[in-house]
């Protein structure tokens, strides 16, 4: 695993982006990715998993749950448009959408680092736009 996480830090730091708060347990590595003092999620990285996991959950509180459902399918979408996958968890007292990304390690190379962290990060992008322009009105 220690080869697996050095390659895919030294891929991040060919695209320019700083890797912190990393946190290393025996199966799990997991480190938060940004560049220009923007962070744009968390990436994982498992012992027993073929792929890298990109990252990045958004937490209502549970009385915004009618908000989150007027807004869901426009989330979706923007999901499937950039290929991310999401998951939605109801807590008692918060909703977290999660959305996500993988690349297998078996493809893992500079070039489709960049491309699915591209589709990633204009994902959440979208994502915000649409709650931030909500809010706001």
């Amino acid at each position: 695993m220690k080869e697996l996480i050095e390659r895919v830090e030294a891929i991040f730091g060919e695209l320019g982006y700083d890797i912190f708060d990393k946190e290393e347990h025996d199966t799990v590595y997991q480190a938060s990715f940004g560049k220009d003092d923007e962070i744009f999620g968390t990436f994982f990285i498992e012992d027993d998993n073929n792929f890298l996991e990109l990252a990045n959950t958004y937490t209502f509180d549970a009385d915004e749950e009618e908000f989150l459902k007027e807004h869901l399918e426009d989330m979706m979408n923007i999901c499937y448009e950039y290929g991310n996958y999401f998951n939605i968890v109801k807590e008692e007292d918060e909703i977290d959408f999660s959305v996500f990304s993988k690349v297998y390690y078996s493809g893992l190379n500079l070039e489709s680092l960049e491309d699915t962290l591209d589709d990633f990060i204009n994902c959440n992008r979208e994502l915000i736009s649409i709650l931030d322009l909500e809010e706001d009105e």
